[in-house]
């Protein structure tokens, strides 16, 4: 008992370094990079860490099945990451945009796979996945929280450099404690090395599975609407009128510790991965549509209201449902099908459909170029309120399609053949 609780306090103290690491800039760096004079480079900005998330996570994802502990690979992965996060503030302007955007870009790469590789190390020695995995992810939400309070309420840095210093202190140190995570042997060191492996080609046959197949699917096209939330969302709160904007995000975190400790491992295990899709697909709609309608109050009237700050409070609140009910259920469902020899490679794979190509395919058409012709660097009320309907109709579109195409009613005999399948 006293073993479990050592582990459990060592994966939660990771997972809270992490994300507090993330949370540290990505939320405001579309603000800063506006106020810099670099708004037009946002878009690519945000897609630093989806381009990450395609390159490295199943190659790592591999190298952590066959050549290294995973733990150990975590933390060389984090140092490394936050030495170029502190070089990040050195091009912090219009004039070197570019090399800007090179050093965030290194960044994300070494730190995208340790989003997989924590994965991988929680699941691996927790003794009850889907219900001890979700309270270890509340440290990673804490984490986030206490990022974004610190810096935008506390520092008062949505738009300073400062953010990137803490950021690159953060990774650092969590890299270094990683070292003392327990041992994550290669599942796969004694099997003959093949490119497929690093490609994360053994979990293809899994695709062989309708079901399967259309749980990746839906994750994939879900992300491709998320992105404006992020990369906008700041930027939007500001217009309307919120102080900082960075810190009233944090909402939606506080919210999301409620979610995945108290009604996440209950739900899943009452309703099935399925009805919990349709509440986090459900929910990112639902946050648009507030934020759409705040939007077009303002557009007529211009003036903050107690109405205008509820609307936004809700929209940012649900981001406990919107995200943890797609993500974190995601991680779960997909570690409880696969084999234990391409758990990391498996875990990576879904990183790249949804963090990966999802999310970037999201900040360059939402958050690029429909964000820049709707919106561009001069924002009004009514252009918000029509940018924010635009990821509603394709999230709708993918609702209803995972409602009728996704059939969950025997999940256990179905992922059980599955796995024999594979196997054979």
């Amino acid at each position: 008992m006293k073993n479990e609780l050592k582990i459990f306090t060592k994966l939660s103290i990771t997972m809270f370094g992490i994300f507090f690491t993330w949370g540290s800039w990505y939320a405001t760096i579309g603000f800063f990079m506006l106020e810099k004079g670099m708004g037009e480079y946002i878009g690519w900005a945000y897609s630093s860490t989806p381009l990450a998330a395609i390159v490295t996570p199943c190659f790592m994802g591999a190298f952590a099945d066959r050549f290294m502990n995973a733990e150990k690979l975590q933390a060389l992965l984090l140092v490394v990451g936050g030495v170029f996060m502190a070089i990040v503030p050195q091009f912090a302007s219009v004039d070197s945009a570019t090399l800007f955007l090179t050093f965030i870009f290194l960044h994300a790469l070494c730190f995208m796979p340790t989003l997989g590789l924590s994965n991988t190390i929680c699941l691996t020695h927790l003794n009850d996945p889907e219900k001890s995995y979700p309270r270890v992810r509340v440290f990673a939400t804490l984490g986030w929280i206490l990022a974004g309070l610190f810096m935008s309420a506390f520092l008062m840095a949505d738009t300073s450099v400062i953010q990137f210093y803490i950021a690159a202190v953060s990774s650092i140190l969590t890299g270094i404690f990683s070292f003392l995570l327990p041992h994550t042997i290669p599942t796969s060191e004694n099997k003959k090395v093949a490119i497929g492996d690093l490609l994360g080609i053994k979990v293809f046959p899994y695709f062989k599975n309708f079901k399967f197949t259309i749980f990746m699917l839906a994750s994939f096209l879900v992300c491709i609407g998320m992105m404006p939330y992020w990369a906008n969302g700041a930027t939007f709160l500001g217009h309307a009128g919120i102080d900082h904007p960075g810190a009233f995000l944090t909402l939606g975190q506080i919210t999301e510790l409620f979610v995945l400790s108290l009604i996440l491992p209950f739900f899943i295990k009452k309703f099935g991965i399925k009805w919990t899709m349709i509440i986090g697909i459900s929910s990112w709609i639902l946050r648009y549509l507030v934020f759409s309608g705040a939007a077009g109050i303002l557009s007529e009237s211009s003036q903050f209201s107690l109405q205008i700050g509820a609307m936004l409070t809700v929209g940012v609140v649900l981001h406990g449902f919107a995200y943890d009910f797609v993500f974190i259920s995601g991680y779960l469902y997909i570690d409880k099908i696969v084999k234990s020899e391409v758990r990391a490679q498996a875990q990576a794979l879904l990183t790249v459909f949804t963090q990966g190509i999802g999310f970037l395919l999201s900040a360059q058409i939402f958050s690029g170029i429909i964000y820049n012709q709707v919106v561009g660097s001069s924002p009004t009320h009514q252009n918000f309120q029509t940018f924010w309907l635009l990821p509603v109709i394709l999230l709708t579109i993918v609702l209803f399609l995972f409602v009728f195409l996704f059939k969950d009613k025997t999940i256990r005999s179905e992922d059980d053949k599955l796995l024999s399948e594979v196997s054979g």
